[in-house]
Parts: structure tokens; C-alpha cells; sequence
């Protein structure tokens, strides 16, 4: 298997490029989104519809409504407790590492389970996931919706349990989990948006530095996940986690235990081949 060494190109060379120079110019498929604040946020220029998208944009603001619930409460619970302050960032830090981890457990699921025609989650995970290995410039080209409803979506599985069940006024404990819950979840949202710029042929510059940095999803770091069959390095929101699972194989032995249980990877040519090297 190939290490961290792989290029950014040996994601990119099988991407058109804008001018034309590289391959083909866009398909109307992939035409650049229009710009615009409606265009950028509801759709524009020639992004494919969406069966979901109602999903998509109630997600969204579900996410916002929620998040800023949990804020408050937590602002709440800092006053009464303000000794938690000093737990700030470490507190950040290891909901970064999570939210990592959490990329990629969700990208090997969709990769790994479930077929593109299994309803409704077929749609909108497994399928958005496997076609990326074959298309990876189309992410760049999805509006702020498209990209992130999904993520805003799972994101529910954290922000309402923690804002129902965790006692984030009431006690320091609380306070420091309420927080670690919405900075996770701000994580989730990044990783689709930072999975996007690592696909950017020339990012924004402050993007470029913080890819340099690791700080978020280096291009040449996630171009090993595209080297067929696609087995490692399934974290994508730093990818700072992926070293250590694929050296644990981790995914690898995860699976094999399911199996044991009668959970069985889907058929796919791509998981089939890699599933036959290990």
C-alpha cells in the first residue's frame, strides 16, 4: 500500500480541469455553481436535483436552531461555572480528534455497507460516497446545502441528545460535555466543507496554509484513500487519526468482527477487490 508520499495529483490527474489544459472542460454536469447568495445556498447553475432536498435544507436549519439552543445553554452553564473556561481547549481539541474519528466511521460504512438502492440512506449516503471515488471533482461543485446537509443531518444524533438529556446548566461535568457535543459538532459540519478544499485544484490561500499545517484535510494526505480499491485513510476531516487506525487495521478487523455477528459488507466490484487482497 502506498504511503502519505502519494501526490494530490494522483487524485486530481483524473479530474477535468476549468480551463482545459489537464482533460476535457466541464461536463454541464459539473458546471461551476452560479454566484450568488440564493445560487450558493438554494442551488444554482447546473447542480443535479435532489430527491431530499427538503432533507437537506431542514437539516440545516435544524442544525442552527439546535446549535445556537446548546450555545446558550452552555453559556449558562460557564456563568454558574466558570472554572470550566479553563477546559476550553483541550475540550476542542479532543471533539476535533472525535469528529475525525467520526468521519471516518461514516465514510467506511458507506463505503463498506448497504447499497446504493437502500432506502433513503442508499440516496443520500452510500451512493454520494462511492460515486466520489470515480467523479471526485463533483464535490467541488455541490452548493453549501447539497454539501452539507448530510452531515447536518447526522449531525442531529449528537445536538438532541445533548441538549434533552445532558444537564449542561446544572452541574460542571455538564457544562464540559454540552460543550464537547457542539464542538464535535461543528467537526461533522466541517468535514464535508474541508473534504471539498482538499479536492480544490487551487484553494483560497488561508485554506492552502491550514492544509499545509494539518490542521484540515491535506490533499496529498487524502489522495491515498483514492488509490483503488479505496480502503484506508477514511478519516476526512483532518485525516490526523488515519496513521494510526490503518496501522491497528482497524476498519479491517471492525469489519471482520460484524462478520462474525452476520453483517456482511454490500456487493460492489470496488470493496470486493480490496476485501480479496486482505
Amino acid at each position: 500500500m502506498r504511503g502519505d508520499h502519494i501526490e494530490a495529483g494522483a487524485v486530481r490527474a483524473a479530474e477535468p480541469t476549468v480551463d482545459g489544459k489537464a482533460s476535457a472542460a466541464l461536463s454541464d454536469d459539473h458546471a461551476p455553481i452560479k454566484a450568488g447568495f440564493w445560487e450558493y445556498f438554494f442551488g444554482g447553475g447546473k447542480r443535479y436535483p435532489s430527491r431530499y432536498r427538503f432533507v437537506e435544507v431542514l437539516s440545516v436549519v435544524a442544525y442552527a436552531w439546535v446549535s445556537w439552543l446548546l450555545a446558550v445553554e452552555i453559556y449558562s452553564g460557564a456563568v454558574r461555572h466558570p472554572m470550566v473556561l479553563w477546559l476550553v481547549i483541550p475540550v476542542a481539541l479532543a471533539a476535533y480528534v472525535w469528529a475525525d474519528f467520526l468521519s471516518g466511521m461514516v465514510h467506511w460504512c458507506a463505503d463498506t455497507y448497504m447499497a446504493a438502492d437502500t432506502p433513503f440512506f442508499g440516496p443520500k449516503f452510500v451512493k454520494p460516497f462511492r460515486e466520489h471515488h470515480s467523479d471526485p471533482l463533483a464535490i467541488t461543485h455541490h452548493d453549501f446545502i447539497e454539501a452539507n446537509g448530510d452531515n447536518c443531518f447526522m449531525s442531529q444524533c449528537l445536538l438532541l441528545p445533548g441538549y434533552f438529556f445532558i444537564p449542561i446548566r446544572e452541574t460542571e461535568l455538564g457544562t464540559v460535555l454540552g460543550l464537547f457535543t457542539l464542538l464535535t459538532s461543528f467537526g461533522m459540519l466541517l468535514t464535508s466543507i474541508a473534504h471539498g478544499w482538499a479536492h480544490m485544484a487551487k484553494p483560497p490561500a488561508i485554506i492552502g496554509r491550514l492544509q499545509k499545517w494539518n490542521l484540515i484535510l491535506a490533499p496529498d494526505h487524502h489522495a491515498v484513500h483514492h488509490v483503488a480499491p479505496h480502503r484506508t485513510h477514511y478519516c476526512i476531516t483532518t485525516g490526523w487519526l488515519n496513521p494510526l487506525l490503518d496501522r491497528a487495521r482497524f476498519f479491517h478487523r471492525l469489519e471482520k468482527a460484524l462478520g462474525w455477528i452476520g453483517i456482511h459488507p454490500g456487493v460492489d466490484a470496488g470493496i470486493a477487490e480490496g476485501r480479496a487482497r486482505d
